[in-house]
């Protein structure tokens, strides 16, 4: 029985994952001596029901980062899950590092690279989960179905080659591409576990010295110093996973863990039994030297065309569908209650008043051998209903309380556009447009009518492969970042489409090495941009004039969990739970306040020019120019959105489906209302929360049937208005998808867009 892919076996499976070498003397006279094996898993634990929203169906793999499982979201989508271990979790500065390399990670897209859907580093355990593609491994591939003809071997490489300039794009250094953290499919390869390895490596080097990687598949330099770890060492990597794809072993052969990556270090690759036409492309690729590997591009050149299908042979075919029809039950299946689940081994399950868990995940298992409509019919009427949001009462001013009726359906669109799907998408106004963006596309339609008026494509500075990454409006512009190896640049376009500037923000330090990465423009005033930035050595924030591109400030952050906001001449930034107040144009710091957030928790900053809101989960208000604490509203014990502010108050929803409006001079509740539908929460960076007019906001809803929709309330009173809650059955439900919808506001027009349409809607409220 092949095992799974999602943390599964892998040539090395005997070597731990975390493999610890002292650094090489300057002339090593002998091989490395490896640290001591660290202690075997503990013992299997239970497997949960659910893992956040996401029902648990089985245990994939389980690992050196964590276990994974395979489960299925509220929209039945399925998803590889991946949880992190406790010890990991609880590492200092973990929990921030997770947090931006899951953002980071869900700005990958590419054909060779599963999207990363959802995660969430304030849970127990944090957890990522990525589309689910039912193929086997590499590693499995070709022991179950034998090494790879040359054919083969050069469509792997083509869709590895495509596969790394979207992840390294994104900012991320896989550092573990392996056998079995690729998936063969039928149209091609896809790389998984991209991600969440930086966030582990780092917590590891920090503590240990450690090197995440698994030995036989690690570039010569990541052996000696993770840090110095970029791009060139997946090649590297890539090199070694086609040796393996051609003959079943790695490049420095097999051995103790020492002796190997001594080899890898020292030694030429053994390239016996590869095609001879491949021999020099291998040996590019397999380099000592970083800087002598080819670039993605210069790979898929050497290779020419290439055919998919060349990957799969008989016996994978068949393995292939069997894993399809699986997958297609447990899409089918209706859901469990929640109340009805007991714990695997619990006795008590089986007398619940319907199936257990148990026989639940036997009936969907069985789906190479039953109609998917049977393993749906074997637990017909198990759909669970909505969660009620918790009524509230008291502690403050104004109304409460939850609709007694259905809220009316929304007005018909005063325009409805097409759409091109995006992964990660968001949606905001420039100016007369609408930008609809994720990391690689961005693009532009009339506020007027939806016509597409322009796609971004800004020039490039010279030695940048692939597209610009897309960062976000902020303001009059488009901000787009682009990196060479040499400067991070940042790039700004305005709403008619031009390109405003390009500005070289970031070079090598004197140490050489890399140019760090421009992750993300974190707030605008006025002309000054504050930016975040990434690289080997940790994160900063740094301040830019756009005029002129001259850089007024940086500063390294203290761990990874940071955010900034400018407003005036202020720049506030939270650094690991220390508020900062900066003079914006000289990063002066005026004041600091310790201990404003626990560690892990990730809050939203806002402000209203005299007070400075940070939304996790409460609301705190400090005076901007001392940084006084005001007052504190909404305690929680999850996650806020984000506070939006208009005029004198501050709207914001928790997970519990309460919508707030607070007084943003003493932090009273003018009303709060308890939503109807479900709202969609993330409470990560990609919340952006609240859509608030003069006269009304607008939320994300999951409605019943888990089909998402939207819902519009009144924001003098909370009253709600109307609701778009598309029909899982209505033949244009699927304008609604499986995602959230992403909502704009103009004046009295409400800009909603769903996977696959844009419309505009007239809010006017009664």
């Amino acid at each position: 029985m092949p095992t799974h892919p999602y943390g599964g076996g892998d040539p090395t499976a005997a070597q731990a994952p975390h493999t610890t070498v002292p650094q090489p003397p300057a002339t090593p006279t002998r091989p490395f001596t490896a640290a001591p094996e660290p202690p075997g898993p503990a013992p299997r634990q239970q497997i949960p029901a659910r893992i956040g929203p996401y029902e648990v169906f089985q245990l994939l793999g389980e690992g050196g980062m964590g276990r994974v499982f395979l489960a299925r979201s509220p929209g039945s989508r399925l998803v590889a899950l991946k949880v992190i271990r406790p010890e990991h979790a609880e590492a200092p500065n973990f929990r921030g590092r997770f947090r931006r390399e899951a953002e980071s990670a869900r700005r990958v897209s590419g054909f060779f690279t599963p999207p990363v859907l959802d995660a969430d580093a304030d849970a127990p355990q944090p957890w990522l989960a990525t589309a689910y593609v039912p193929a086997p491994s590499l590693h499995d591939a070709v022991r179950d179905f034998g090494v790879l003809p040359e054919a083969g071997l050069r469509a792997l490489a083509a869709g590895l080659a495509e596969a790394l300039p979207a992840i390294h794009d994104a900012g991320i250094v896989h550092r573990d591409l392996k056998p079995g953290n690729v998936l063969v499919t039928e149209d091609g390869p896809r790389v998984i576990d991209f991600g969440i390895s930086s966030a582990v490596d780092a917590t590891q080097v920090t503590r240990t010295g450690a090197v995440l990687g698994t030995p036989g598949f690690m570039a010569p330099e990541q052996i000696v110093s993770s840090r110095e770890a970029g791009p060139p060492a997946d090649v590297f990597s890539l090199g070694c996973v086609l040796v393996f794809a051609a003959t079943g072993r790695g490049p420095f052969g097999t051995g103790g863990t020492a002796e190997i990556l001594y080899r890898a270090v020292h030694h030429p690759p053994r390239l016996d039994g590869t095609p001879p036409e491949l021999g020099r492309l291998l040996n590019a690729c397999l380099d000592k030297d970083p800087t002598r590997r080819p670039p993605a591009a210069s790979i898929l050149a050497a290779l020419g065309d290439t055919e998919p299908a060349a990957l799969l042979t008989p016996g994978l075919r068949e393995d292939l569908a069997r894993r399809q029809a699986h997958a297609a039950v447990l899409m089918s299946a209706p859901p469990v209650p929640v109340a009805s689940l007991a714990a695997p081994d619990d006795p008590s399950a089986a007398t619940a008043g319907g199936p257990s868990r148990r026989r639940f995940l036997w009936i969907a298992a069985a789906g190479t051998t039953i109609a998917a409509g049977g393993g749906a019919a074997a637990l017909a009427g198990w759909r669970s209903e909505p969660r009620e949001a918790p009524a509230r009462g008291g502690g403050g001013a104004g109304t409460t309380g939850r609709p007694a009726v259905k809220v009316p359906a929304g007005p018909e669109p005063r325009w409805s556009v097409p759409l091109k799907k995006l992964s990660s998408a968001r949606l905001q106004l420039l100016g007369d447009v609408l930008v609809h963006w994720e990391q690689r596309r961005a693009t532009a339609y009339d506020t007027a009518s939806g016509k597409e008026r322009w796609t971004g494509s800004p020039r490039l500075p010279s030695g940048v492969s692939g597209g610009p990454k897309w960062l976000g409006v902020h303001g009059p512009t488009l901000f787009a970042s682009a990196w060479n190896g040499t400067h991070g640049h940042l790039l700004g376009v305005d709403a008619a489409g031009k390109q405003k500037f390009t500005h070289a923000l970031t070079e090598p330090g004197t140490d050489g090495g890399f140019a760090d990465f421009v992750e993300s423009v974190l707030s605008v005033a006025g002309s000054v941009a504050v930016v975040g930035t990434s690289g080997d050595k940790g994160y900063g924030v740094l301040a830019v004039d756009l005029g002129s591109g001259e850089i007024l400030w940086s500063r390294k952050v203290d761990g990874s969990d940071f955010q900034a906001y400018a407003e005036g001449s202020h720049c506030f930034l939270q650094d690991n739970g220390t508020l900062h107040g900066l003079a914006l144009r000289s990063g002066a710091q005026r004041w600091q306040v310790r201990g404003v957030i626990e560690p892990g928790a990730y809050p939203h900053l806002s402000t209203d020019g005299e007070t400075l809101l940070v939304a996790s989960t409460k609301v705190q208000a400090f005076r901007v120019t001392d940084g006084k604490k005001r007052w504190t509203a909404v305690n929680e014990t999850t996650t806020l959105s984000p506070a939006r502010i208009h005029g004198e108050r501050a709207y914001l929803y928790d997970g519990a489906g309460t919508v707030f409006a607070l007084d943003t001079g003493g932090g009273q509740q003018v009303w709060h209302r308890a939503s109807p539908v479900h709202l969609t929460t993330t409470g990560g960076a990609q919340d952006e929360g609240p859509t608030v007019s003069p006269s009304v906001l607008a939320i994300a809803t999951w409605a019943t049937g888990d089909v998402p929709g939207f819902i519009v309330l009144r924001t003098s009173d909370g009253k709600p208005l109307w609701a778009h809650q598309p029909s899982a059955t209505a033949s244009g439900s699927r304008t609604g998808g499986t995602t959230g919808w992403l909502l704009a506001i103009s004046g009295r027009t409400l800009f909603a867009a769903s996977e696959t349409t844009l419309h505009a809607f007239r809010s006017d409220t009664p």
